[in-house]
C-alpha cells in the first residue's frame, strides 16, 4: 500500500494516533504524591482515559471505512484549504495559557484562554463569549478543587 494514495481522512486520524500515543506515554510518567498514589481520582486518570479514548477513536477512523466519495487523495491536498491562519493563532493561544497559568492563576488564564479562542473561531457576540467562558470556568474549578479536592494553584499574582 502506497502511504500517498489514502484517504485524506485517513492522515488525521494517523497524526491523532501518534498524538494520542505520545499523551498516553507522558501521563504515565506524572508523578504523584505518596499520600495519593491509592486514590481512584489522580492528575493521571484524566489524561490517562484522553489517551485511550484518543487510541480507540483514531483505531476506529483508521479501521472503518471512509464515507462519502472512495476517492484516494494524496498528502498535499490531504491539508490544501485549511485555515491555517487560525491554527497559528490558537497555537499561540495554548503558548500564552501555558506561560500565564502559573502566574495568573487557572480561573482568569483559562477564562482568557477560552473568550480569545472563541474569538479566533469566530464568535463575536460578547455575551455568548462571557457566557461561555466564564461560568464553564468556574463550574469546572468548583468540581475540580472543591468536590473532588484536587489542588488548583491560584498562582503567583495571589501571593503577598
Amino acid at each position: 500500500m502506497n502511504i500517498s494514495h489514502i484517504h485524506k481522512e485517513k492522515y488525521g486520524a494517523l497524526l491523532f494516533l501518534t498524538f494520542s500515543m505520545a499523551y498516553g506515554a507522558l501521563a504515565l510518567n506524572i508523578e504523584l504524591p505518596f499520600f495519593m498514589e491509592e486514590d481512584p481520582f489522580t492528575s493521571r486518570t484524566m489524561p490517562e482515559a484522553l489517551a485511550i479514548l484518543g487510541v480507540i477513536a483514531s483505531l476506529l477512523m483508521i479501521l472503518l471505512p471512509t464515507a462519502g466519495k472512495q476517492e484516494k487523495d494524496r498528502l498535499s491536498n490531504a491539508f490544501r484549504g485549511l485555515n491555517w491562519k487560525d491554527v497559528i493563532l490558537l497555537l499561540g493561544l495554548m503558548v500564552f495559557y501555558g506561560l500565564t497559568i502559573k502566574t495568573i492563576g487557572f480561573i482568569i488564564s483559562t477564562i482568557l484562554f477560552l473568550a480569545a479562542g472563541f474569538w479566533v473561531l469566530g464568535e463575536r457576540r460578547i455575551k455568548v463569549i462571557l457566557l461561555g467562558s466564564i461560568p464553564l470556568v468556574v463550574i469546572f474549578w468548583y468540581v475540580l478543587s472543591q468536590l473532588l479536592g484536587i489542588y488548583i494553584d491560584p498562582g503567583f499574582m495571589f501571593y503577598s
